[in-house]
């Protein structure tokens, strides 16, 4: 019997036949906090994933596990990286880590990557288990190597992040994190894009670039990252003057409160 086919086997055992929803109206489920991790699914930045979007509107949201479950004894295995996400988070139901933890485990050796990544948050956020870095990041690397790019943003920010732990073996790697950032800024990711332009723009563990530095930012803010736009309106306020009223608009339009105050500066100085 195959690995896939014992996975398989013990699904039916693992998974209930009902579960117990989170006692909130349809409507309230959205302003709740949304949690960690990923379902299988994600658009482009800003756009919320459809399994989202089912679950936050259900009215029954039974009949939607009663779905994944029958998806997920089928052998799908976004399925099953979704139920251990919602798991994981308890927003829809009652969360049960433990039973997250084996059911990303089983889609993320099926070759899931977003079960790699959701399985990082687990142990970055310690949701049931332990909190790792190291195990954390080893995660994230599998979720990159299977095609993940936003785990190459969470290597980045993990490399920068201070812990206070002594029992955890932890060292902050500021070049790491750039390597990392600039890694899934090749290969198109929106965040990694700002992140490295932001470095280039200031000299920050690497030699100042302009040239480089607008470059992956406009990059970034032509792919919605907000923080870009500001950064380049910011660059631009005592050097172009169209160029700044530009990415000042383009950044409010994004929801820039920072950018906002600008035009209104701007409106008070005339």
């Amino acid at each position: 019997m195959s690995a896939a086919s014992n996975i398989h086997s013990l699904l039916a055992r693992l998974l209930p036949a009902r579960i117990i929803p989170v006692p909130i109206p349809p409507r309230q489920r959205q302003h709740l906090f949304t949690g960690v991790g990923l379902p299988s699914y994600c658009g482009q930045l800003g756009e919320r994933p459809g399994l989202v979007n089912r679950l936050d509107e259900a009215v029954d949201l039974q009949a939607v596990y009663a779905d994944l479950r029958r998806l997920a004894l089928a052998g799908n295995i976004a399925a099953l990286n979704d139920l251990g996400w919602i798991w994981l988070n308890g927003k829809y139901w009652l969360a049960d880590t433990v039973l997250a933890g084996h059911l990303l485990r089983m889609a993320a050796l099926q070759g899931n990557a977003a079960a790699w990544f959701n399985l990082g948050q687990q142990h970055y956020f310690g949701k049931g288990v332990a909190v790792c870095y190291e195990q954390a990041a080893e995660c994230y690397r599998q979720a990159f190597e299977g095609g993940l790019l936003h785990a190459a943003a969470a290597l980045g920010d993990l490399f920068e992040e201070e812990i206070c732990d002594a029992e955890q073996e932890w060292m902050v790697d500021p070049v790491e994190a750039l390597r990392w950032f600039m890694r899934g800024a090749k290969l198109g990711e929106a965040r990694c894009r700002f992140e490295v332009g932001h470095r280039f723009l200031h000299g920050l563990y690497v030699e100042a670039d302009i040239k480089a530095a607008l470059y992956w930012l406009e990059l970034a803010a032509a792919a919605g990252v907000m923080q870009a736009a500001e950064e380049l309106a910011v660059h631009f306020s005592s050097r172009n003057m169209a160029r700044y009223k530009g990415w000042r608009d383009q950044a409010i339009q994004m929801g820039s409160n920072l950018a906002l105050t600008m035009k209104l500066e701007d409106q008070v100085q005339r």
